[in-house]
């Protein structure tokens, strides 16, 4: 299972430094991270059940049923070997043996045993140790520690067993669907299955980017159609949505009177009253599906001309923030990457005659700036900067002056 885990992990971080280095596609900032450390652990924990797996730690019960049954014997150490893995700080060793079994003719085979430091000097070459065969029809032994007292005092007297010559190696075939370690055999196919599973789960959200670069689309319009998409489906320029957030900005608000309300394409940010009849105003942040506040305004407004710089929430047509933004191109000439921001508060007496509030929209790009600012019912008032030729700049150039 955790081979197949540890497959699946290095589908999506394969496929996720592959969309980074060729199409500069990072995903969320968590992904790499996260599943380079899950993939490391994999890595120790498959390495370490791999190793662990050939240990043979015999049961009380298999060891009673190996004395009844004459499984037990002394074998003659061939050759101890580290394999490089510990557990607690003693060495998990390949312990090659002669085995004088009572049951068939003397056979050599291999145990993988966890050895306490102090025990490593009785396995040496030629030294003789008790082992208890684990099936009567596989050659697979385990050592005694501590052995029967007669088996330990037969072992330290013999002199038989420890000239026994290198016997015949007996090779038995592992367990149908395991490896000779004992573990479940997965097959190659199953593991890139389960590697195409996690690449397929990496490349599932930038399927509209996959398909069009199979569809020849080159990879820079490729990426800007997608960031575009991405940019469409997060904003909250459409008339519901903003609406949805001047509801959620209220809640937090506690009340709907606010001095100055700016939304971007993703986010917003609002100043109003602290409380319901407070002197003082807060900042509040509208992001990610969520307002919170964000503690006290950085300019606090004299209270003698607070109430004419408040506006009710309520009483305002949200529906021209998708109005404004969508005409802001056509308007300007630009173009704005990160889409254009309206700000809307209290319009000043020589700005917007006879119309309590005001909206203004701005946006940029690298060359030009433009500003179009439009009254309580969403007509267009006044225009500056844009690119030259544009309807701003026309307007600009009209009533300069």
């Amino acid at each position: 299972m955790l081979r197949l885990l540890l497959s699946a992990v290095v589908g999506v971080f394969v496929t996720s430094l592959l969309l980074l280095t060729v199409a500069d596609v990072t995903g969320p900032a968590w992904l790499l991270p996260v599943t380079g450390t899950v993939m490391t652990i994999l890595l120790v924990l498959v390495g370490i059940g791999t190793t662990v797996a050939g240990v043979r730690t015999p049961r009380k019960q298999d060891v009673e049923a190996a004395l009844r049954e004459n499984r037990v014997s002394l074998a003659r150490v061939i050759e101890t070997r580290a394999t490089g893995s510990s557990v607690n700080d003693q060495p998990i060793c390949d312990i090659r043996l002669v085995v004088a079994s009572r049951t068939r003719p003397a056979y050599t085979t291999t145990t993988r045993d966890l050895v306490n430091l102090g025990r490593l000097p009785s396995l040496q070459s030629g030294a003789v140790v008790v082992v208890a065969q684990l099936d009567a029809e596989k050659p697979d032994v385990a050592l005694l520690d501590p052995a029967p007292p007669e088996w330990q005092a037969a072992a330290d007297r013999d002199t038989t067993v420890r000239d026994l010559p290198e016997a015949p190696v007996w090779e038995a075939a592992p367990s149908r669907g395991r490896d000779t370690r004992g573990l479940l055999r997965v097959p190659f196919a199953l593991l890139v299955i389960a590697f195409l599973v996690g690449a397929g789960a990496r490349l599932w959200p930038e399927r509209d980017l996959v398909v069009a670069l199979t569809q020849g689309t080159s990879l820079a319009d490729a990426v800007a159609d997608r960031d575009q998409a991405r940019d469409e489906a997060a904003s909250i320029f459409p008339a519901d949505r903003t609406q949805q957030v001047i509801d959620d900005l209220a809640e937090v608000a506690g009340g709907t009177l606010f001095t100055d309300l700016t939304i971007m394409q993703t986010y917003a940010v609002a100043e109003g009253l602290t409380e319901p009849g407070a002197q003082t105003t807060d900042r509040y942040t509208w992001r990610d599906g969520s307002a919170s506040r964000d503690g006290a305004a950085t300019i606090q407004p004299d209270p003698a001309e607070l109430p004419d710089e408040l506006f009710d929430v309520t009483e305002v047509d949200w529906t021209w923030v998708e109005s404004l933004t969508s005409q802001f191109t056509q308007l300007t000439g630009i173009e704005d990457p990160d889409g254009p921001s309206v700000g809307v508060r209290r319009a000043p007496a020589w700005s917007v005659e006879g119309a309590p509030l005001e909206f203004t929209v701005f946006g940029g790009d690298d060359y030009h700036d433009a500003w179009i600012t439009a009254d309580a019912t969403g007509t267009v008032v006044e225009m500056s900067g844009g690119k030259p030729g544009s309807t701003a700049a026309g307007w600009a150039a009209e009533h300069a002056g």
